[in-house]
C-alpha cells in the first residue's frame, strides 16, 4: 500500500514536473517568438531610419544646392542692377553731353549770324576798327570833360560854402550816394566827432550825414573841415536822439 502511495506520488510529481515543463517551454517559446519578431521589427525600423537618413541626407544636399543657386542669382540680379544704374548714367551723360553741343552749336550759329548782321550794319572789320578807335577817342574826350566838369563844380561849391560864410545864407552840399564811414573820435564837451572819409572818398564841406548804430538812426552831422583822408563834424542838436559813439556808422540821407 505504501508503495503504491509512493507510486502514485511519484507519478504525480512526475506529471506536475512535466506539466510545469511543459508550460515553462510554451512560455520559451512564446518569449522566443515574441523576441524573434521584435528583432525583425527592429530591423525593418533600423532600414527605415537608414533609408531616412539617406533621404534627409539628399534633401540637406538639395537645399545646400538650391540655395547657392538662389544666392547666385540674387547676385546676379543685383550686378545687372548696377550694370543697369551704370548704363542709365552713361546714357544721361551722353544725353547731357550732346544737349551742351546743340546749345554750343545754336549759340555759335547766333553769334555768328550776330557777327554778320553786325558787320553789315557797321562794315568790314577795319571798318569796325575806326569806329571803336573813333569812339575810344570820343569816351576819352567825355571823361576828361566830365573831370574837368566834377572840378569846376567843385571849385562852385567851394565858393559857395566861402560865400555862406561871409553871407550867413544856407548852404546845401550833395554828397556821393556811396560815401560811408565810421566815428574814430568824439568829443561830447563840444558837440564834434571826427570821421574815417575825408576828400578822397568824397566828403565835402558843408555836407551832411547821418549817424546810426545798427538799424537806429542817432543823430545828424555837418561837416565842417574836410582833409584827405579824414574829416571833422558837427553835431546837429536838433537831430540827436542818443549819445554818438565810436564805431557808429555815417551815411548820405535823402
Amino acid at each position: 500500500m505504501v508503495r503504491i502511495l509512493l507510486f502514485v506520488t511519484v507519478l504525480a510529481l512526475g506529471g506536475g514536473a512535466f506539466i510545469a515543463f511543459s508550460n515553462v517551454q510554451g512560455e520559451m517559446d512564446r518569449i522566443t517568438t515574441e523576441r524573434d519578431t521584435a528583432q525583425t521589427d527592429l530591423d525593418s525600423t533600423r532600414r527605415d531610419l537608414a533609408k531616412a537618413n539617406t533621404a534627409q541626407e539628399k534633401a540637406e544636399q538639395e537645399n545646400m544646392i538650391a540655395q547657392g543657386q538662389a544666392e547666385t542669382a540674387m547676385e546676379n540680379f543685383r550686378t545687372a542692377q548696377r550694370q543697369l544704374v551704370q548704363q542709365r548714367q552713361r546714357a544721361d551723360q551722353h544725353e547731357a553731353a550732346a544737349k551742351k553741343f546743340e546749345a554750343d552749336w545754336i549759340q555759335a550759329n547766333a553769334f555768328s549770324e550776330s557777327w554778320r548782321q553786325f558787320q553789315l550794319a557797321n562794315g568790314t572789320q577795319d571798318q569796325i576798327k575806326g569806329k571803336l578807335n573813333a569812339y575810344r577817342d570820343v569816351s576819352n574826350q567825355r571823361a576828361q570833360f566830365l573831370a574837368e566838369n566834377g572840378i569846376l563844380l567843385s571849385q562852385i561849391e567851394k565858393q559857395g560854402v566861402e560865400l555862406a560864410r561871409y553871407t550867413g545864407a544856407p548852404v546845401k552840399v550833395a554828397l556821393p550816394r556811396t560815401l560811408q564811414g565810421k566815428v574814430t573820435a568824439v568829443d561830447a564837451q563840444f558837440d564834434f566827432v571826427v570821421l574815417d572819409v575825408g576828400e578822397s572818398q568824397g566828403a565835402r564841406e558843408h555836407g551832411e550825414l547821418l549817424v546810426s548804430r545798427g538799424e537806429k538812426l542817432i543823430g545828424k552831422l555837418r561837416i565842417l573841415d574836410v582833409k584827405k583822408d579824414h574829416s571833422i563834424a558837427n553835431i546837429l542838436p536838433g537831430w540827436k536822439q542818443e549819445e554818438i559813439q565810436t564805431g557808429d556808422l555815417v551815411i548820405v540821407g535823402n
